[in-house]
């Protein structure tokens, strides 16, 4: 009231001083007003702009299916255990007071204690600053000391009430805090069914620990055509595309195989959603918006067929001794691929959750080779097999025919080229084509190709697209060591066309030759080799057409005259029929097959390191339905370690069209 009476007297500078403040809280008050009532939205969507972060949401991956729609790669939901930072800070707090505390005890400063914010602001003002007794960066390492603490007692507590034995390193906690902390920390990838009952009937109650549900890739068949349908790995590199998000959830990306010839179908397209982050960088809880719904990817449809496929792997596994070995199941009417092995093999799903040390130097097996396609990668000597091939050749230059097939030629059990000797496993005696074929003589081959010559051995060879990459879908092909004659005229004499004549010092892969054999069985058709029948939307309501790929696709034709083929055919049938053939061990009752078998030298210099042996056949006679060749690293012969691999194949493609009918073209 004093000061009223005082401005009612009149003093006039007390008037000023209260109009002054009067007019400076009106102006304060308009102020408020102008920010908080006609600027507020402004400000409020400018702060939603801040506050939002972009996350890159992967696609469900396409799946993979054999000709019958049986899974060979699939998606499976997964639980893990997730740890929210931001339900934790009030923790984190805690715990860096607690850490600092007992710092500064050991310390002995500030009798154990540091000065409150009152008696900081005191002594600004009294002019006694005290100084920090915790430097700046200092404490930075106490608040990241205290996040992993926290972390590591809940992790603790997991792995108590799981029975588990779950670690995550300080450094991976704080590179996840520091780059992605809006998202959960995971903490167990894989849940067994076993411990979800658990979590799912005694509830939950460890502090930002949440159970969460997600697509992880599986492969339902394990080693199963593994080299085929290929594996995924982990994909953290940034494209153009990623680019305009904050973050990504984890991905994956087709490391060899199918998935990864055709990953950018199986990947679909990613969507996106958005998450409300505070000022310290962890995001609410209920601020999610989808953007953009991610869309799966297509259905890739092979040509595959899993029960052929498994029949073929366990043909394989009974080859005695280190199984490093190849079969391919062709039809021989359109070129597509039925069955492909090569062992040994690995699995798949190794690399969902990361290949370990241990399993990674067995993969690297310099040796055995586990990763490597032997069936479409690896290029060996051919051996006897090229027989097929040098006789078409012989037959179509006129240097045999339908008539000489049945000259008498002497072998002595060798043949002299030179002052070389080259060692015939057939022995000797008096062969005609169709004994030679099935005792496999050297001397007999070699004789009748150095009077073909190398320029026409090579063409026919060139002409069945040796030294040619076969065309599959696939990045793991080669193509094998096969020269066009211009390459090698002037210095490849007769002691080399000797060696090709038996096929060595050339070199195929088990598919190039199972697509020749396909062409002597099927009369002279080369095809294009398909192993995808078609890319599929997984949306079933989706308008987009099938991408299909169309069968029997012609690559070229021989041209040979149809009874060139015939006389061929009906040596490679003898070659398992007769109890002379070297192919006897393939024999199967009721479907007769047709084959050669090849035993090739590997050496090293003069001396022999190896033997690559190979059975190449089709069936049946009558009507060939059927390719099928084995090749066998370090085999005793043709013979005796291949012809019985494809028999147990055969015998199951007989049984099966016994039962349910031929495979059949699709």
């Amino acid at each position: 009231m004093l000061g009223l009476d005082q401005l009612n007297k009149g003093e006039r500078p007390l008037r000023m001083v209260a109009w002054s403040v009067g007019a400076g809280l009106l102006l304060l008050l308009a102020g408020l007003w102008q920010v908080q009532v006609l600027s507020g939205d402004k400000y409020r969507q400018r702060q939603e702009v801040q506050s939002f972060r972009t996350v890159r949401v992967p696609a469900l991956r396409g799946r993979i299916l054999d000709r019958n729609r049986l899974p060979l790669a699939d998606n499976e939901p997964r639980c893990r255990l997730d740890v929210y930072l931001d339900e934790l800070v009030p923790q984190f707090a805690v715990e860096e007071k607690r850490i600092r505390r007992e710092l500064l005890a050991t310390r002995g400063a500030l009798d154990q204690t540091e000065p409150s914010f009152w008696q900081r602001l005191g002594a600004h003002f009294s002019g006694r600053v005290r100084k920090p007794s915790i430097p700046v960066a200092e404490r930075d390492l106490i608040k990241r000391q205290a996040r992993y603490s926290v972390v590591s007692n809940i992790i603790a507590q997991v792995n108590s009430r799981l029975g588990v034995q779950v670690t995550r390193t300080e450094a991976d906690l704080f590179q996840h805090w520091r780059q992605k902390r809006a998202l959960p920390f995971p903490i167990l990838d894989h849940l067994t069914t076993a411990q979800i009952a658990f979590l799912t009937e005694q509830g939950w109650s460890i502090p930002g620990v949440e159970l969460e549900q997600v697509p992880v890739r599986s492969y339902p068949n394990g080693k199963l055509a593994a080299h085929i349908v290929g594996f995924v790995k982990r994909n953290d590199d940034f494209d153009e595309e990623d680019r305009a998000f904050d973050y990504r959830l984890r991905d994956f990306t087709g490391a060899i195989g199918l998935e990864n010839r055709f990953d950018r179908q199986l990947r679909g397209t990613s969507g996106a959603k958005s998450i409300l982050i505070n000022s310290s960088g962890y995001r609410h809880r209920q601020g999610e918006i989808i953007l953009a719904e991610p869309k799966p990817g297509d259905t890739l449809v092979t040509t595959l067929d899993l029960a052929l496929q498994r029949a073929t792997e366990d043909s394989l596994s009974q080859v005695p001794g280190d199984e490093r070995a190849a079969v391919v199941v062709l039809d021989p009417r359109n070129g597509d691929i039925l069955a492909l092995s090569s062992a040994p093999a690995f699995d798949p799903n190794l690399w969902i959750d990361g290949v370990s040390h241990e399993e990674y130097e067995r993969l690297s097996d310099p040796k055995m080779k586990p990763m490597f396609n032997r069936a479409t990668y690896g290029y060996y000597a051919p051996g006897s097999t090229f027989k097929i091939f040098n006789a078409l050749a012989c037959l179509e230059a006129g240097v045999l025919t339908p008539e000489t097939v049945h000259d008498k030629l002497v072998s002595p059990g060798y043949f002299q080229l030179g002052d070389r000797t080259i060692k015939d496993t057939a022995g000797s005696g008096e062969f005609d084509f169709r004994r030679a074929f099935i005792k496999s003589s050297n001397t007999y081959f070699i004789h009748y190709g150095l009077k073909l010559g190398l320029p026409r051995m090579l063409a026919m060879g060139r002409r069945l697209h040796f030294g040619e990459k076969p065309g599959l879908h696939l990045a793991e092909e080669e193509k094998g060591l096969f020269p066009d004659y211009s390459e090698v005229a002037g210095y490849w004499n007769q002691g080399n066309l000797a060696n090709v004549s038996i096929g060595q010092e050339i070199t195929v892969t088990p598919v190039q030759m199972a697509l020749a054999v396909g062409a002597v069985a099927n009369g002279g058709t080369l095809y294009w080799p398909r192993l995808v029948q078609s890319v599929e939307p997984s949306d079933s309501l989706s308008e987009a057409a099938p991408e299909r790929i169309r069968p029997g696709q012609v690559r070229s034709e021989l041209g040979l005259k149809p009874e060139y083929y015939d006389i061929v055919r009906e040596a490679m049938r003898d070659d398992v029929a007769s109890n002379e053939g070297s192919g006897r061990a393939a024999r199967v009752t009721d479907f007769a097959v047709c084959g050669k078998t090849g035993t090739a030298e590997v050496k090293q210099g003069r001396r022999l390191t190896d033997k690559i042996t190979w059975f190449a056949s089709f069936a049946p006679f009558e009507s060939p339905r059927y390719v099928v060749i084995v090749m066998v690293e370090s085999g005793g012969s043709g013979g005796g370690t291949c012809a019985p691999v494809a028999r147990r194949i055969y015998e199951h493609l007989r049984d099966r069209e016994r039962g349910t009918g031929s495979l059949g073209m699709r």
